[in-house]
């Protein structure tokens, strides 16, 4: 126990070394250029080794205590600054996954609607298999199903849960908490790998947050911001990617597991639609909608 205990906090120090404190000590020093150049002398870098001079020779940089507590100052000023930046990925994850129901997110809505209705049309008219397949990659880059939030990443995750319910008629936050339970581990973790990714994605974007508020008083800060949104919005669209996939996956392999845990299929089930109702029903708890839900393609 001892040595598990040793082995977990070992990976509790790293994590808070790699995500709080090497990238807040960065913007520490980011701050510090900010302080001492401002917007006049943005890129002096004269001025900023006059003033590192200045600080080594102040009588205070040669004792021990001093220098320890400054470190200790430090090393508390970049875990508040990732803290700050984590709070902020918080939002930023809000406003790249919420519904779009309000202005403007229901512009971006209606314009990534009208350009997906004209993909779609295209595939529609499409006369060969080769312009088909061109017609339906330019659909799908755009989104999977009919586009329902204002962002590509929004819209990534809401096709998951679509296209398994469009496929097996399973409400999949229902599920998906049932069905975590009854996956192997070597699936477990290849999903919790993936939503690690997509997770820093946001932290990333969150320092972004963070070096635009710098840019006020430094505008270099302003230039790191732009690189460090960019960067997490391509790493977002990846990382999401790969974790919906790997949710869907989840899905197509193993939910028959959980139908057969709960009961609801014999010996050898397939995972129909009529199956995927069922577990749905069970799970959400509640009567079936009267009429109830037709499959789809049975109108």
């Amino acid at each position: 126990m001892n040595t598990f205990l040793s082995a977990l906090a070992g990976k509790a120090a790293e994590k808070w070394l790699a995500l709080l404190v090497l990238p807040g000590v960065v913007y520490l020093a980011g701050v510090a250029a900010a302080a001492v150049l401002g917007h006049a002398q943005a890129l002096d870098l004269a001025e900023l080794r006059a003033a590192i001079d200045r600080l080594a020779a102040d009588p205070g940089a040669s004792n021990a205590a001093a220098v320890l507590l400054v470190a200790a100052g430090v090393l508390a000023a970049a875990t508040l600054a990732g803290l700050c930046a984590r709070a902020s990925a918080v939002v930023v994850e809000h406003l790249w996954t919420g519904r779009g129901d309000r202005w403007p997110a229901r512009l971006l809505v209606r314009r990534r609607v009208h350009r997906w209705r004209q993909a779609e049309a295209a595939c529609e008219a499409a006369g060969t298999r080769a312009e088909l397949a061109r017609a339906i990659e330019r659909r799908d880059a755009i989104a999977l199903v009919r586009p329902r939030r204002p962002t590509w990443i929004g819209d990534r995750l809401h096709a998951a849960d679509q296209r398994v319910y469009d496929a097996y008629g399973l409400d999949l936050g229902a599920a998906w908490p049932r069905l975590w339970l009854t996956v192997p581990d070597a699936v477990r973790a290849e999903v919790l790998s993936a939503r690690e990714a997509y997770g820093a994605a946001f932290g990333l974007a969150g320092w972004a947050a963070l070096y635009l508020l710098l840019g006020v008083w430094w505008w270099p800060a302003l230039a790191a911001a732009a690189v460090v949104a960019a960067t997490a919005w391509i790493r977002g669209r990846s990382a999401t990617a790969v974790f919906a996939d790997l949710v869907e996956a989840t899905v197509d392999l193993h939910a028959v597991t959980l139908a057969q845990e709960l009961g609801l299929t014999g010996e050898r089930p397939a995972l129909t639609w009529e199956v995927g109702d069922a577990i749905t029903t069970t799970l959400r708890k509640d009567p079936p909608p009267e009429p109830p839900r037709d499959p789809p393609g049975t109108a």
